[in-house]
């Protein structure tokens, strides 16, 4: 796929004729007798940011005639926006007010509490649906590939971002671990690898006073665990300069601006070389954001020396240049990460292209009791599809075009018949939330395309045009519909006023399930 135009492989998936994905051996199309019938259904799979703006374009493409099913693997809809954004971020979340309103929408079906890959696969979807947007996003994490990296206490972002979110599935497998770390009496610093926003999300969760957290809706197991925590020093590192940070000046600020929080970096790393100033010439956002570590350095915020003499302050690291080679254990017995050992580098390249570069100098960070490695999400393939669906796994996406997704066949990129992709799993873990309204746009144009020249799916009459919950129920998934997400929306709602805080979430799946199907009311 890399080596053709992407005018190519548009002609070619536009030029599909379903004889011929039938006559290789590829996925059977289902046909019903006569004419197609109508509204057409349409099968989402995922609820995060990418799947909600996809069954939403779906709506307005396909008007009064859509019908669409939303497939979630947890109870709860809306992804990332509900586990990712920062409790104190409650701006971020407002979008799921738009979300909901989908989900009310009496052509869409939300079925929640369903494994893709466990309870429903997509051989279950192509007898369904006229189409089928799979918008799973990334489930997985990049890896330093260092020695030492999966000691106890090292864990990515993307866990301890679940952890405070009330996600369930990082719940359930790191409170106890976080629990542990931050509450670590050798240990009063924690190491986060990467300058992006996550990074600083994680940082500011780390550095701010809990009871500035108290009236966000950060889950009261993580508000308890953060309340005891002996970590008083955060270092981020960046293998690049300061040039290079990927972070955004506003997070930046909101970091650099906590009360009581000392910023530190060495005055060297912010020496800029002609490449790094052109660098910077270029990207309006990283030279807001280099004059703010700048302003930071030079006019802290009074008082905050003082509360680090009394032992009450924090203090935040920034270390540029430098890159990871060593986990190193502890020697209480407990074998959790303690040291980080790190190489110095120096760039080398044009502006726009600037590489690290070790100089064979080394340091070391020691009195460590938390490692977070915030180095990017990373896509995974599906379980619920066979062997052989086309998956990069080196970028982590589904091969694509124009969010149609593309196999080989013969030797010849070929459109997979009715199945597409959007969000994350189409384009890698990059953007904003409102990246994925452009990208579910783009591949709700391919599909209505597709619709107007006959070329998608003809659902198996047999099933009678009432997709796959009658599937799921009959297999004794206990589905939770938009209803039920109701109840469960009510109930945080509820939890939530008594503490004095917008909502109180769940964090088990058997208490989301529960709730929304009411068990155990009279």
């Amino acid at each position: 796929l890399a080596s053709a135009t992407r005018e190519t492989l548009l002609r070619q998936a536009r030029g599909l004729a379903t004889s011929a994905v039938i006559a290789s051996g590829g996925i059977p199309v289902f046909n019903s007798p006569g004419k197609e019938s109508t509204p057409r259904r349409f099968c989402v799979v995922g609820s995060g940011p990418a799947g909600m703006y996809a069954a939403d374009r779906l709506l307005a493409a396909f008007g009064e005639d859509a019908r669409v099913d939303v497939i979630e693997k947890l109870p709860t809809p809306f992804g990332l926006v509900r586990s990712g954004v920062a409790p104190d971020h409650a701006g971020t979340k407002s979008v799921v007010n738009r979300f909901d309103g989908i989900l009310r929408d009496p052509r869409v079906t939300y079925l929640g509490n369903v494994s893709f890959g466990e309870h429903v696969g997509l051989d279950d979807l192509y007898a369904r649906y006229s189409a089928t947007v799979l918008c799973y996003g990334a489930e997985g994490d990049k890896k330093l590939g260092v020695p030492g990296e999966d000691l106890p206490g090292s864990h990515s972002a993307r866990e301890f971002v679940g952890w405070y979110n009330g996600d369930p599935r990082c719940v359930k497998d790191l409170d106890a671990p976080m629990r542990r770390a931050l509450a670590c009496a050798e240990g009063d610093t924690a190491v986060i690898f990467g300058l992006g926003n996550v990074a600083v999300d994680c940082a500011r969760m780390l550095l701010r006073a809990p009871e500035h957290l108290a009236s966000t809706d950060v889950c009261q197991h993580a508000l308890e665990a953060l309340r005891r925590s002996t970590v008083r020093r955060v270092v981020m590192v960046g293998r690049r300069g300061v040039a290079q940070g990927a972070f955004s000046p506003k997070e930046l600020r909101e970091l650099l601006n906590l009360p009581g929080v000392r910023v530190t970096v060495d005055p060297m790393e912010l020496a800029l070389e002609p490449e790094d100033e052109a660098d910077l010439a270029a990207h309006r956002p990283r030279r807001r954001a280099y004059e703010a570590i700048v302003k930071s350095i030079e006019s802290p915020p009074a008082g905050v020396e003082a509360d680090l003499k009394a032992g009450g302050g924090r203090e935040l690291v920034l270390k540029f240049l430098r890159s990871p080679t060593e986990f190193l254990p502890s020697d209480d017995g407990e074998n959790s990460v303690r040291s980080v050992d790190l190489a110095v580098n120096r760039l080398e390249g044009a502006a726009g292209s600037r590489k690290a570069v070790p100089t064979g100098e080394k340091e070391r960070v020691d009195r460590v009791s938390l490692v977070l490695r915030s180095v990017g999400y990373k896509g995974l393939p599906a379980k619920g599809v066979k062997e052989g669906f086309p998956f990069d796994h080196e970028r982590g996406v589904v091969p694509n075009v124009a969010g149609r997704v593309m196999e080989k066949m013969g030797g010849y990129p070929t459109h997979v018949t009715g199945v597409y992709v959007a969000g994350w799993l189409k384009r890698g873990p990059s953007g904003i939330i409102g990246t994925n309204l452009h990208c579910a746009e783009e591949t709700v144009e391919s599909i209505a395309e597709d619709a107007g020249n006959g070329r998608l799916r003809r659902p198996d009459y047999r099933f009678k045009g009432k997709g796959v919950r009658p599937l799921l129920e009959s297999r004794g998934v206990r589905v939770v519909d938009a209803e039920g997400w109701g109840r469960i929306d009510a109930a945080e709602r509820a939890a939530g006023e008594a503490a004095g805080k917008p909502r109180e979430k769940f964090v088990s799946v058997d208490s989301m399930v529960r709730t929304a199907l009411a068990i155990g009311e009279n």
